[in-house]
């Protein structure tokens, strides 16, 4: 961002005593460069050296970075009808501070879209006289070279100074020369890490750390293709690999070989010169460090392929269970975690570390309600499961307080695979999983759930569409100490008892289904449809609950008549029919 304020604001710094500060009125470092709008050269670069002693932030503290007292150099400007762009790109993270022909500053750190490099926009610029100071971000960088760019077009990050690793230095811990399916394996270098160049500049822009110019180390290899390639780096700090292989492109890694250390993993190796850095990721003094070759594994271990698979036995064994399912979660104790890392593993957003075999096998018959499989523990916890179709689904909070979650709002029939995983690579957790058709975790339940295997309270019966005499009429007692609200879905209402007051058998005709109670007191209807859909009603007509099945299902309707309030029983006349609800 670019930042402006009026002249007088610094007039407190420029007075302050014996303090130095900016001059205006210094002669430039770097001399001066004189352009009116519409310039020929654009755009036209001066160079100077970053960096000084004073503090830019004791203008503004919106300004950053270190400077001279005097500018690095002064624009005289004849303005037009042009923006004026003032830009610096060096190695370094630079600093702009201009002070502009009204006597305001303006200051800016990191310009769009260039990187750690500096740019000041005057969208319309003044005539007169630019000051322009150039710093380092840091203390006690030096003096750094520095390209500064005045465009009318807009900023520039070419540097003519710009250092670049270069793999044809002669390296600083030598050169190791090895064929495909050499002995004493892993082969060990001890390097110096860091530098002072940013990995990230001349190699794509995707590296991280500080290197020196030269390469550490040359390596050159006899490929097969039998043998994978490892270069991997371990040390007391945080270090970074950086190889320029045979072919000139850049391999950059960070933490890939854990604990901080940097490892490139080649599946099929190019012959020839790979030159090495070992960098240091944040900066600082050179870091002792060993370099690892190797075709086994990072460090020389042997590297076993991260795979979850489906195939083997789940390690607590499998269920099976139908839409509409009591209870409702389906909750299993286990233990979450395991050595296999599933982002080496699957990749896509999946996070965590699990056992190679799935912890539990879901075989699920699907109805028209969603299925919810989740995770609750103390620990920081994941969730991954291959689907019916093949698909792999990944959670790690989707849950709620560090519990993962994955949701299937239409879910298909078939088994689901899942293991249950901990973020972190750390010693198995105890979680329990939870399937339901309801929500997430296992807090959506509080009583206990109404229970459709239970011998029904006043019989049942079947019947076919067409039947005589209609109403088919059933005497019940409403009621019960269960609500239901809880114990079968959030939309139903009333108390009810855990088994079914009636069960009806149903082959439909041509007609819808009408199921309705009667009664002077004010009652409810709970029904569990033959796809394990629950459906309820309150008040249709008056206090009397009804619900009508347009296009009925055949299969078996287990129905529960409850009371609206909480601690009464009622005598209630159940009507089913294929013409109304009850008159």
């Amino acid at each position: 961002m670019t930042y402006k304020w009026a002249a007088g604001a610094a007039a407190v710094i420029l007075l302050g005593g014996a303090a130095q500060a900016q001059d205006v009125n210094a002669a430039p470092a770097y001399g001066s460069v004189t352009l009116s709008a519409g310039f020929a050269q654009d755009p036209t670069s001066v160079g100077v050296q970053a960096g000084g002693a004073i503090y830019g932030g004791n203008i503004d503290y919106s300004c950053s970075g270190y400077i001279s007292h005097q500018p690095s150099f002064n624009l005289q400007y004849r303005a037009g009808n042009f923006p004026l762009y003032i830009s610096g790109a060096s190695d370094a993270d630079t600093t702009l501070i201009v002070n502009a022909p009204d006597g305001s500053w303006h200051c800016n750190d990191d310009a769009p879209g260039q990187g750690l490099n500096p740019g000041v926009e005057f969208s319309t610029p003044q005539s007169g006289v630019y000051n322009v100071w150039v710093g380092t971000l840091s203390a006690g960088n030096g003096y750094e070279p520095t390209m500064v760019h005045i465009s009318e077009i807009g900023f520039s990050s070419e540097n003519a100074y710009s250092r670049a690793p270069n793999a044809a230095l002669q390296p600083h811990s030598g050169t190791l020369s090895l064929r495909a399916g050499f002995g004493d394996d892993p082969r060990r270098v001890p390097v110096r890490a860091g530098g002072d160049l940013d990995g990230s500049r001349g190699t794509g822009g995707s590296c991280w750390g500080e290197i020196s110019e030269a390469p550490d180390v040359w390596l050159n290899y006899s490929a097969s293709s039998q043998h994978d390639l490892y270069l991997s780096m371990e040390s007391d700090h945080d270090t970074t690999l950086i190889v320029q292989g045979p072919d000139g492109n850049w391999l950059c890694d960070d933490d890939s070989a854990d604990d901080l250390n940097p490892g490139i993993h080649l599946t099929d190796p190019a012959a020839g010169r790979y030159a090495i850095w070992a960098g240091r990721y944040s900066g600082g003094t050179l870091a002792d460090a060993t370099l690892f070759v190797s075709e086994t594994g990072f460090r020389g271990e042997v590297d076993v392929p991260a795979v979850l698979d489906f195939r083997l036995p789940a390690n607590y064994g499998s269920v099976s269970l139908q839409a509409g399912f009591i209870p409702d979660p389906h909750n299993l104790a286990l233990q979450a975690g395991g050595d296999v890392d599933i982002y080496e593993a699957l990749g896509q957003n999946c996070r965590g570390f699990s056992t190679t075999a799935p912890d539990y096998n879901l075989n699920y018959a699907a109805g028209t309600l969603d299925l919810y499989i989740s995770a609750t523990s103390n620990a920081d916890t994941t969730l991954v499961v291959n689907s019916p179709d093949g698909g792999w689904h990944c959670d790690d909070d989707g849950a709620g307080n560090l519990n993962p979650g994955v949701h299937f709002d239409q879910p298909a029939s078939g088994v689901y695979n899942i293991w249950v995983g901990t973020y972190g690579e750390i010693e198995p957790e105890n979680a329990t999983l939870h399937i339901s058709e309801l929500a997430f975790g296992d807090e959506y339940l509080v009583g206990d759930p109404l229970d459709y295997t239970l011998e029904a309270n006043f019989g049942s019966v079947a019947l076919t569409g067409g039947f005589s005499p209609d109403p088919h009429v059933v005497e019940v007692i409403a009621g019960g100490t269960l609500a239901a609200e809880s114990a079968a879905d959030s939309m139903c209402r009333g108390y009810v008892s855990a088994a079914p007051d009636y069960e009806l058998s149903f082959t439909p005709g041509s007609l819808g289904l009408f199921i309705s109670v009667l009664s002077d007191a004010d009652t409810t209807l709970v029904i569990n449809d033959p796809t394990g859909n629950w459906v309820c009603n309150d008040d249709n007509y008056g206090l009397n609950p009804g619900i009508h099945f347009d296009q009925p299902a055949a299969g078996t309707y287990d129905i529960w008549v409850g009371t609206y309030r909480e601690g009464q029983s009622a005598t209630a006349q159940l009507e089913i029919s294929e013409l109304g609800f009850a008159n």
